[in-house]
């Protein structure tokens, strides 16, 4: 921190408010930067001004930043930083593609990530993983043309998108003190997460080493079989699989007090599917998940059927289309083809981005055995751990984690 803003700070009355401002670092290069600020005025005002600071333009743009935590000792703080979809901002008219656009002159956008060139037309939200957010701060009275004097710069590195939606994504950021721009030769050290583009290896495997399948990922006495998993590491299985009766092979149907399940079994309680995670499981109710795991369903889509969504997300109706399993996000999507409308449909199989998301599919073992049970698979409770896992985080790098 420089004398001058120390002795601001210090004084008795402080005659000038303090602004935050945001740079987004998009992989490597000479001008791969994106400048913003989170849409206040300088009398602290909403507003959709832009500020200059440093020489730069900062595009006004909701921000927020929480979970900011300064400790000697203890568990690396975890950040969030909510920001608007940047996605759908730079892939339309803004500021920001008009920045990413210029291909010519000093100002050039060259930004590329292990090789492959970054611009407005093949952007997503998965190009900001490993990516450097900077946090700046600074009195009213430095922005502008004035001597630039500043708080101690922040620096974080994006482990992960926790969540998104058409109008805000969360960046999950590691603490300034993980191993910051450090790379093994030429890849960002990131702590738990898998930095990884999740089924990337086949599109662009200079992004990705997760070669998990669409389909038939796993081979079992001569049949390949089919899993989906939601993003909370939660087994997603065709819905008829439960239906018609107990199956002896696997389901048990609704769970009793006095009975005993095997690992593996599959049980129904309130509606809720769950499936036994250890042997001689008697006397445990579902609701105490240490002994269960909770098993989200899916059927065929049918563009006559209509389909309910949750207050709790994880609860609304899955289906099945095109090999691929989606989770409903809309109350009236009523011929709706899943992949074709956003708003109205969301992937449901989606990477956890944990060491624990990797395992569970890269090791999965089929429960139910046969050609009626293959193409949508009933994944057991048991894993093939000699499975090798393609994780690209570090978790030793965290070592105070």
């Amino acid at each position: 921190m420089s004398d001058v803003i120390a002795t601001d700070t210090e004084a008795l009355e402080v005659d000038s408010s303090i602004l935050e401002f945001y740079e987004l670092h998009i992989g490597t290069g000479t001008n791969n930067v994106l400048y913003f600020h989170p849409g206040k005025d300088l009398d602290g005002s909403d507003a959709n001004k832009d500020i200059t600071f440093d020489g730069e333009v900062y595009v006004a743009m909701p921000i927020l930043m929480e979970g900011i935590e300064k400790k000697s000792d203890g568990a690396m703080a975890k950040p969030t930083l909510t920001i608007a979809n940047v996605e759908s901002i730079i892939k339309n008219s803004s500021d920001f593609k008009t920045r990413m656009d210029v291909t010519s002159g000093d100002d050039a956008w060259d930004a590329s990530f292990e090789g492959q060139d970054i611009n407005t037309d093949n952007f997503t939200i998965d190009s900001l993983v490993g990516s450097r957010v900077v946090r700046r701060k600074t009195f009213e009275k430095y922005t502008g043309n004035a001597t630039v004097y500043e708080f101690p710069k922040e620096t974080y590195i994006i482990d992960r998108i926790s969540s998104k939606n058409l109008l805000f994504i969360e960046l999950e950021l590691s603490s300034p003190a993980d191993m910051s721009g450090y790379r093994v030769p030429s890849r960002v050290i990131i702590g738990k997460y898998c930095p990884w583009l999740y089924q990337g290896n086949a599109d662009n495997p200079t992004k990705s080493a997760c070669y998990w399948k669409g389909t038939e990922q796993v081979t079992a006495d001569d049949l390949n079989y089919t899993f989906y998993f939601t993003k909370d590491d939660e087994p997603l299985v065709l819905l008829t699989h439960f239906t018609g009766g107990s199956n002896t092979a696997f389901y048990k149907g609704t769970w009793a007090n006095g009975t005993t399940y095997a690992v593996g079994e599959y049980v129904v309680l309130n509606g809720i599917y769950y499936r036994s995670e250890y042997d001689s499981n008697t006397g445990n109710s579902p609701a105490l998940l240490q002994y269960w795991q909770i098993v989200r369903t899916y059927s065929t889509w049918s563009g006559s059927t209509t389909y309910n969504i949750n207050t709790d997300p994880r609860k609304s109706d899955y289906v099945r289309h095109s090999n691929q399993v989606w989770r409903n996000v809309k109350a009236s999507n009523l011929n709706i083809t899943p992949g074709t409308d956003p708003t109205a449909w969301v992937r449901g199989d989606v990477c956890g981005k944990m060491l624990k998301s990797c395992k569970i599919r890269y090791q999965a073992a089929p429960k139910a055995i046969g050609n009626s049970r293959n193409v949508d698979g009933v994944p057991d409770a048991n894993f093939n751990t000699y499975a090798s896992l393609p994780f690209g985080g570090f978790p030793a790098s965290r070592k105070f984690g």
